[in-house]
Parts: C-alpha cells; sequence; structure tokens
C-alpha cells in the first residue's frame, strides 16, 4: 500500500513541476535546491534542478555544459539524500559574453555568539 501512495505522490509532483530558463529567476534571491538530476537532452547531457520558489510552488531549470560538469554524481547524491541543503543564486548574464552567471551557497546557519 505504501508502494502506491508514493508513486501517486511522485505523479502528483511531476505534474505540478514547470521547467523554466534559469534567466527567469529573480536576480540575487536564493532557491533551495530540491533535487539534481543528470540528464540527456538533444544538446547533451546536462543537469536537471528542481528549485522550490516558494512554500507551493516548485521549478525546473536546465544547467548549462559549463555547470553541469561541476557538479559530480556525489554531489547530486548528496543533494538528493538531503545530506547537504543547497541554495541556487542567480547572478543576472555578463555584460560581454551574455551567458548567465550562478552561484550555489550552503544553507547552513551559524548563529552569532554574543559576547
Amino acid at each position: 500500500m505504501n508502494r502506491i501512495m508514493d508513486l501517486a505522490k511522485s505523479f502528483e509532483e511531476a505534474t505540478a513541476y514547470s521547467s523554466v530558463n534559469v534567466t527567469s529567476l529573480d536576480p540575487n534571491k536564493l532557491y533551495a535546491i530540491v533535487r539534481a538530476n543528470r540528464i540527456s537532452t538533444k544538446y547533451g547531457p546536462t543537469v536537471l534542478l528542481t528549485l522550490r520558489v516558494s512554500e507551493t510552488s516548485i521549478v525546473q531549470v536546465f544547467l548549462s555544459k559549463r555547470y553541469s560538469e561541476v557538479l559530480s554524481d556525489d554531489d547530486m547524491d548528496s543533494i538528493n539524500s538531503k545530506a547537504v541543503a543547497l541554495h541556487l543564486l542567480y547572478k543576472g548574464a555578463c555584460e560581454s559574453s551574455k551567458s548567465y552567471l550562478l552561484a550555489i551557497e550552503s544553507s547552513i546557519y551559524f548563529p552569532r555568539h554574543e559576547a
């Protein structure tokens, strides 16, 4: 019975995602990375990131080759197993090359200690 419930949830989540271009993300806003998958497209292998845009909204973005080559399978396993919590930051586009600029930031929070 649990397997059927998990499958039903997976189908529901799959239809809830929409793919967007990285450039449609708000610049300088952190997006929680929910999942990372290596996939093949007509343009070649890439990484598909699932991002939490808000409490109720999730989107998927395709990374360009230069970013997808940086993420190892171990990195993606850590993201998918929730061993690490990371955020994607879209920094805008490079003025000269027009390529988009991304960063990944850890969501580890270190509280300040008051003396």
